[in-house]
């Protein structure tokens, strides 16, 4: 998964090479992940279409559950990265 600084980060640098090789070199990262993206279904297709509906729906909690866990956690180095002071947790 990519996070947002790391795609601005990319147009941030893209902005200050205008060469073919970081053009082409950004075209093949693009297209690396479109094709590890079609694989990943090509693959997984057969497998979901054989399970249960109920275990789908367990997945797709479980998935969304962590999707949301990083999304608060990106939130959060964000607002420590502005210099927001956030609570410590403390641990034995």
């Amino acid at each position: 998964m990519a996070s947002p600084l790391a795609i601005s980060a990319v147009l941030v640098e893209s902005l200050d090479k205008d060469t073919l090789s970081w053009d082409t070199t950004i075209a093949a990262a693009y297209v690396a992940v479109v094709a590890i993206n079609f694989l990943c279904v090509v693959i997984l297709a057969p497998l979901l279409r054989r399970l249960q509906s109920t275990l789908l729906e367990v997945l797709s909690r479980l998935l969304g559950l962590l999707l949301a866990a990083l999304g608060v956690e990106q939130f959060l180095q964000g607002l420590a990265a502005l210099g927001v002071p956030l609570p410590t947790v403390i641990t034995n």
